[in-house]
């Protein structure tokens, strides 16, 4: 038998999922507000041209992901300032940059991805089961403070033993880094751990990469250089698949 002494699980089109609308909606929300801030300080740039800038820091941040690292909010909003007006930065001034970068983290909770069903019963059964629970998980212009938060509204984020955002380990899966930082502070050896998510790349290749077992969830067909050690449709169905990683 294989002892498994602990469940991760992948956050998005996993345990939840945007809404109609989605990063589009969020988008145009965090722009709005942006461009409010910097009218209200007398920076008044044109909607064009914050635009332009938001497409210039969407490119780098991919060029980033490309190399599955990742940087902070911080590191994003200087990137978007800058590339608005090279001299802005230098003449912002501190409070309206914090209350840019609050605008620019915050604007999900505007427009807030749903819960899936079976989300949380799966939580709770796998939790129930004794085993140490950590939650690894990519993130965009949106934080981990700011997820963590979001998480905790719906009730699941205290499910959880750890949780791991790519933004606060400058990792991104699939690199073995994200992986390896959630099972040293699970304290959980990778072949007693098992891995949950929806990408047969961020997910079942990191997680095997890393040592782990996995189990894939949803309709993905695709394929990535490892195979999953168990498909599962939905989500309800992780805690009888588990059940049976753990039988062999």
């Amino acid at each position: 038998m294989t002892q498994i002494e602990a469940v991760t699980f992948d956050l998005w089109d996993t345990l939840i999922q945007e809404v109609p609308g989605g990063a589009g909606v969020v988008a145009e929300l965090r722009l709005d507000a942006i461009q409010r801030i910097l009218d209200g300080s007398g920076f008044n740039p044109t909607r064009e041209t914050l635009e332009a800038a938001y497409r210039r820091t969407g490119d780098r941040l991919e060029a980033i992901w490309s190399r599955e690292e990742d940087i902070s909010v911080g590191e994003q909003v200087h990137f978007l300032l800058d590339s608005l007006d090279p001299g802005l930065l230098k003449r912002i001034g501190s409070s309206t940059l914090a209350d840019v970068e609050k605008a620019y983290s915050e604007s999900m909770l505007q427009h807030r991805p749903k819960l899936l069903t079976g989300a949380k019963a799966t939580l709770v059964a796998v939790k129930e089961s004794g085993r140490k629970m950590g939650l690894i998980s990519n993130t965009g212009k949106t934080p981990g403070s700011v997820l963590r938060a979001m998480l905790g509204d719906m009730d699941i984020l205290d499910r959880f033993d750890v949780a791991v955002f790519s933004n606060e380990v400058r990792a991104r899966k699939p690199a073995r880094k994200i992986f390896d930082v959630a099972l040293a502070e699970l304290d959980v050896k990778p072949g007693r751990a098992v891995h949950v998510g929806d990408n047969p790349w961020a997910d079942i290749d990191g997680a095997k990469v890393a040592g782990m077992s996995a189990i894939q969830v949803g309709l993905e067909t695709a394929r990535g250089r490892y195979v999953a050690d168990a498909y599962v449709p939905r989500i309800e169905q992780v805690t009888p698949a588990l059940e049976s990683l753990a039988s062999r």
